[in-house]
């Protein structure tokens, strides 16, 4: 099934090449190419099968002899009701979140076991989502945005899960532990975005994922490339938003490049302008922004939402509408270092 050529795929101009992506992974290809420079896409490629499983090592890029393959998204569009509702993505992965069980007893950072309330709900080998934004498994049973962490249980004894690794931050009583399905070692590059749906590129739950210049042109989307919640040792290179209506409006620009809820992330070179942040990290710990590219936006980069460790070495931001760079007061031990003026 996994073989060591390219799937290549001829985009139709005209239409929507979603259904053929969609089909060329489920047949079981993880190297796909496209042979076209212009592929709109009108139905969501949802990077997971029907079960839920993730195509961890896929490659998507443009075939050789493309320089890079524009996607209009304008056919995926917005919610009608919720146009900020990023659920309405032309490439995405949400990753299998479903609900378990809680925690019984606060884990402090350096820990690595947690106690839950039902420990039938996981199996050796499970990745579970830590939301310590959710203290209500009652009302809301799932993660909420906001800070967590994503660990992968090793063993169970009693009410106690062994984690693969230490939680970083400090996780109270009662924080909702759900289960997930990360998505792992994805190559996506080279894609151009254009036209108007919620976002362009957007992953959860992604570990040791490079995403490489992914740029926008005519772009009235809410958020070009979200690498959102849970995700970990993600590369981010030179990818640039452009743009047209800048603001935290739910139809305008808000977001160029955004990275939230990472672990040890690093964007390089990347970043945008005329839109309301053009580079951002939320909630996110030890997670670097290198150079990144910031200009004419509401805010040009920042620091958000209590993350730790978290910031800017030598981002190039200036000629901002309101802040060129901002650290949010809840964040711990977060940076804005060297400053330098935008350039083209």
């Amino acid at each position: 099934m996994y073989t060591d050529a390219p799937y290549v795929i001829t985009p139709d101009p005209e239409s929507d090449n979603g259904p053929a992506i969609i089909d060329a992974l489920a047949s079981g290809y993880r190297w796909i190419q496209i042979n076209g420079s212009s592929c709109p896409i009108g139905t969501r490629v949802d990077l997971n099968d029907a079960s839920g499983q993730p195509y961890d090592g896929l490659i998507l890029e443009p075939a050789p002899g493309v320089g890079k393959v524009t996607i209009d998204s304008t056919g995926i569009g917005r919610n009608p009701e919720e146009p900020t509702d990023p659920s309405y993505a032309a490439i995405d992965y949400q990753g299998w979140v479903r609900p378990a069980s809680f925690m019984t007893a606060e884990a402090a950072v350096g820990a690595n076991m947690i106690n839950v309330d039902d420990i039938t709900q996981y199996a050796n080998g499970q990745w579970i989502i830590i939301s310590s934004a959710n203290t209500d498994f009652s009302s809301m049973p799932l993660p909420t945005d906001g800070p967590m962490e994503v660990r992968q249980i090793i063993a169970r004894r009693g009410s106690t899960l062994t984690l693969d690794r230490v939680l970083k931050r400090v996780a109270p009583t009662g924080s909702v532990v759900a289960t997930c399905r990360p998505i792992q070692n994805v190559f996506i590059r080279d894609l151009e975005f254009t036209g108007n749906s919620a976002i362009g590129l957007h992953l959860h739950y992604a570990q040791h994922c490079t995403i490489e210049r992914i740029t926008s042109s005519n772009w009235s989307g809410r958020c070009m490339l979200l690498i959102d919640n849970g995700g970990a040792f993600n590369t981010v290179v030179d990818s640039y938003c452009t743009g047209i209506e800048p603001g935290i409006g739910p139809t305008q620009n808000t977001w160029g490049v955004v990275v939230e809820g990472q672990d040890s992330t690093r964007i390089i070179n990347s970043g945008g302008e005329f839109c309301g942040e053009g580079m951002g990290i939320n909630y996110s710990i030890d997670t670097i922004s290198i150079d990144a590219r910031a200009s004419r936006n509401t805010v040009n980069v920042g620091v958000h939402t209590s993350s730790i460790r978290s910031g800017f070495l030598r981002p190039r931001a200036s000629r901002a509408d309101i802040l060129n760079t901002v650290i949010t007061p809840e964040c711990v031990d977060c940076y804005m270092v060297d400053v330098q003026p935008w350039t083209a």
